[in-house]
């Protein structure tokens, strides 16, 4: 009678794990694929996954001291500010981080736009990419609240108030929001949840699953479409790991150091604590929201002006299964590389008309 005995022979570590998990045929799978030559991904995808762990490691270090009430909110950002061993460092590139993350973001999804990224065989993680944005956005918006300084409750209220004349559900919404009809105690107590738990939670798992995606279907190649029915890209290649890997670790650096900068020279600012009594002279929306802000200003119709950016979220959305080109090259899309153009350019003169109005 024999029995299956442990190896006692010394290995490497290595062995050590492939003995017990089978872990190279993993790695392998995740590391060890081939690159076209001719992707041109600017790494803003990677950058925006940096950020992202950035904001988790940032955010954690401030929800040590952070105290999500009225009574303490503003005193304890105040505290972390002047008191915490760089504290003002670690809010400031948490701030910078959270703008970057949206910026890159953006980015990224007008390099896969522009290169046709978007068409088969990968439409799924497009619309992927799309969630990403909103629950970005959504970043954004609840933690802009957390200060409880005037700028931040009002930039909230208003905003509150767009998210209120949506049709059918706006009423809802905004009690959802913010807890009451009001915004109180409630809603500052129910944005601190949904940042710091819910939606870290949120885009962890959707961020998954565009990996997984992006991994199985590899990178497109902006000068040809991938071939029909699926096969193995044909083409110059180059390795993920350690080429590419190396690539993206030196531009995480880059942004690195930028945030060190920004930070050092721009750091997050803070003005009076909230005042429900007092209402500003002029309460605006950060950056990210100015374009839908100012598009709301000049139309007369609230429903209308509430429902053209979630009509436009809607349809860059659906724009893999509306775009039947099957051509890569911009010359080939002379369309849709219109289109693009004259929205980017609509939303910047919007973003800048509403940043000096």
């Amino acid at each position: 009678m024999t029995t299956d005995n442990p190896p006692t022979s010394p290995g490497s570590v290595d062995d050590w794990f492939e003995s017990r998990l089978h872990w190279r045929a993993l790695m392998d799978a995740l590391l060890h694929v081939r690159v076209p030559l001719e992707a041109k991904t600017f790494f803003f995808g990677g950058m925006t996954l940096f950020l992202f762990g950035v904001q988790v490691v940032t955010g954690t270090l401030l929800a040590l001291y952070y105290k999500p009430t009225p009574e303490a909110a503003y005193d304890s950002v105040l505290f972390i500010t002047s008191d915490v061993s760089f504290g003002w460092l670690i809010r400031s590139v948490h701030h910078w981080s959270a703008n970057l993350m949206i910026l890159f973001l953006v980015f990224h999804l007008l390099r896969v736009f522009f290169q046709a990224a978007y068409k088969y065989p990968r439409e799924l993680t497009w619309v992927v990419g799309i969630g990403l944005l909103g629950l970005t956005m959504m970043f954004g918006f609840t933690g802009y609240l957390l200060p409880w300084d005037q700028r931040a409750y009002w930039a909230t209220v208003v905003g509150t108030e767009i998210a209120g004349g949506i049709p059918f559900i706006g009423d809802a919404l905004l009690v959802l929001l913010r807890g009451g009809a009001d915004v109180t105690e409630a809603t500052l107590s129910r944005f601190f949840g949904i940042h710091v738990l819910v939606l870290p939670l949120a885009l962890g798992a959707v961020v998954a699953i565009h990996l997984v995606f992006v991994h199985q279907q590899g990178l497109a190649n902006p000068t040809k479409p991938d071939p029909r029915p699926p096969a193995v890209p044909q083409g110059r290649t180059k390795p993920f790991f350690p080429h590419y890997i190396l690539e993206e670790v030196i531009a995480w650096l880059f942004l690195l150091a930028m945030l060190v900068v920004l930070s050092s020279l721009f750091p997050a600012g803070l003005e009076e604590e909230a005042n429900p009594l007092e209402t500003p002279a002029h309460v605006k929306p950060e950056w990210y929201f100015l374009g839908v802000y100012e598009l709301l200003k000049h139309i007369p119709w609230k429903v209308v002006g509430i429902l053209t950016p979630m009509v436009f979220i809607v349809l860059l959305a659906v724009l893999p299964f509306i775009d039947r080109n099957p051509e890569v090259r911009p010359r080939k899309r002379p369309l849709a590389i219109a289109l693009g153009i004259l929205t980017i350019a609509v939303l910047i003169g919007l973003t800048i008309w509403g940043y000096y109005s």
